[in-house]
């Protein structure tokens, strides 16, 4: 899916939180001029971006996460969203319904062709006083697809197979160039899966987390669904 130069083995994992390791994909420019190879590298990266410009990131709020829409104008990204985009391999994420005072519901959303697909990542390696150096990622948002949004109002960018090149090459591809990308994938793309409440904790990382379960309630379509969304905004 991502023609990696070359990848170490990796375990899969059914229940990675912010400050975790996630696998991310750097790089994407011709090893030359009209060579056919990409050079694509693979790393492990701390999900919860650094910017390069923080002195203590003890001290620094986590950003797992960043706006598709403001990312490039906003000084934690604007470097990253111009020179360090990258992508983070994924079958699904988890989201969680909140209704008032109702216990939130757990959701995992898996594509309902069950491929694996990339997320739009930006990343940064933080360079310490004592010379230390982390690799940081955060995943890029957009407002959620009328599907997602029976859910949750965002949702995480992601980049189709013939947008992967584009996206990577920081080199000749500007934000403006990308923008065009950071779209919500289309309704269908995912099909959302109650699940327990067990993946709450990030000990339990076995994959029966991700194991559907009976719906109390279910999710709400057409009309009755964009008015819910417009009540939790209001």
């Amino acid at each position: 899916m991502l023609a990696l130069a070359e990848i170490e083995p990796f375990p899969p994992r059914y229940n990675i939180a912010p400050t975790q390791p996630i696998l991310i994909a750097i790089g994407g420019q011709e090893e030359r001029p009209g060579a056919n190879f990409l050079h694509r590298t693979a790393l492990l990266a701390r999900w919860g971006f650094i910017p390069a410009w923080v002195k203590d990131w003890r001290s620094f709020p986590l950003l797992y996460n960043a706006r598709a829409e403001t990312a490039a104008e906003k000084n934690s990204f604007r470097a990253a969203m111009r020179y360090r985009r990258c992508l983070v391999p994924a079958s699904g994420f988890y989201e969680w319904r909140r209704r008032g005072k109702a216990k939130s519901e757990a959701y995992f959303l898996r594509p309902g062709d069950g491929m694996p697909f990339c997320f739009a990542g930006l990343m940064e390696t933080w360079v310490g006083a004592d010379g230390s150096e982390v690799d940081t990622a955060a995943i890029l948002t957009t407002a959620a697809n009328r599907r997602i949004a029976q859910i949750h109002e965002r949702m995480p960018v992601v980049v189709a197979p013939a947008d992967h090149t584009r996206w990577l090459n920081c080199r000749d591809n500007d934000p403006a160039a990308v923008a065009d990308i950071l779209y919500a994938a289309n309704d269908d793309f995912f099909e959302p899966v109650r699940v327990s409440d067990r993946v709450n904790a990030v000990a339990n990382t076995d994959p029966d987390i991700q194991r559907p379960i009976a719906e109390a309630e279910p999710l709400p379509t057409g009309t009755d669904a964009a008015l819910d969304v417009q009540r939790k905004l209001l």
